[in-house]
């Protein structure tokens, strides 16, 4: 196989050749007319000519047929190139990382609407705090409910019936002045004055327990319960209310023995505070045997209670 430079001489030679073919058979021509015998050296030149045109023609299209398949072989690779190309591009596809997703914006924190600023708690004076106790304890224990009685003292009757104080004249200028006349009034009018109250006491007595049946059982409870309150607060004087359906208290076996040593007389002679020492220290010297019948009295005392709770009426 030539290469293109071969090719080129080739072509040129076969140009050349064929002028020098065409350029002696004229010139043959032109001597045939003029003579008819062509010398052997023409014959031999354009015999030679036409060989080396042969052989030139050949390798032209030996050439050009290597040139075709080399032709078609140059555009087949670049086929192979793209289709491996291809693949590459498919391969380098598949083996690529995944794209990281960018990452939503974060928004914005929204401040909480914060409104109205929280008031802030002052802590209650502790003078306040025993004012709103007091006012609740006077509310359960009924002081304003429980209805007034009438003067249950002489000195009492004495002043509500000499009138209140007259005009231009202080309270302690009536008072001292009533003092003056109570003090010098005669037995039979104290004893009168006496009498009155009594009678005033039975009265006021009858009145109040007439309004504490008024109330349940429970709700009197609560009010003496509060008055006993009060009165630790030094808030009040007034007595616990009596609740005849309200059933006595329990007695312990001390309490029953304190009761019949004082019923006994043996211990009048002896002052009050005497009296209780010597009750306690003869309880503390009874046996388990000699205490057995008190303990069985404040048994019994407790049945008693019992019966006289579940009595009671239930509260409205």
């Amino acid at each position: 196989m030539l290469s293109s430079t071969g090719l080129a001489a080739a072509r040129r030679v076969r140009v050349i050749g064929m002028r020098s073919v065409f350029s002696s058979i004229a010139r043959i021509s032109t001597r045939s007319a003029a003579c008819p015998k062509v010398p052997a050296s023409v014959r031999i030149a354009a015999v030679f000519n036409r060989g080396f045109a042969a052989a030139a023609s050949r390798s032209a299209t030996k050439t050009a047929t290597a040139t075709a398949t080399r032709k078609t072989t140059a555009t087949k690779k670049p086929a192979a190139k793209k289709t491996t190309a291809a693949r590459q591009k498919k391969k380098a596809a598949s083996t690529k990382k995944p794209i990281a997703k960018k990452a939503a914006p974060k928004k914005k924190a929204v401040p909480k609407k914060t409104g109205r600023p929280k008031k802030t708690v002052k802590e209650v004076p502790e003078n306040v705090k025993l004012f709103r106790k007091v006012k609740e304890l006077k509310a359960k224990a009924l002081l304003n409910e429980q209805p007034r009685g009438l003067p249950a003292r002489s000195w009492l009757v004495f002043v509500q019936k000499n009138g209140g104080v007259p005009k231009g004249q202080t309270a302690t200028e009536f008072m001292s002045a009533m003092k003056k006349q109570f003090a010098a009034l005669s037995s039979v009018e104290k004893q009168a004055l006496q009498d009155e109250a009594r009678a005033n006491k039975v009265r006021n007595d009858a009145a109040l327990i007439n309004w504490i049946t008024t109330y349940p059982v429970e709700t009197i409870e609560a009010a003496n319960l509060a008055r006993s309150h009060l009165k630790r607060l030094g808030k009040t004087a007034k007595l616990s209310l009596p609740d005849p359906r309200r059933p006595k208290g329990l007695l312990s076996p001390y309490i029953i023995f304190t009761t019949q040593r004082m019923r006994s007389g043996e211990l009048d002679n002896i002052p009050p505070t005497a009296r209780v020492a010597a009750i306690g220290s003869e309880w503390r010297a009874l046996s388990e045997t000699e205490r057995q019948p008190f303990y069985e009295a404040a048994e019994k005392d407790k049945e008693r209670y019992k019966v006289e709770r579940a009595s009671l009426s239930p509260s409205p």
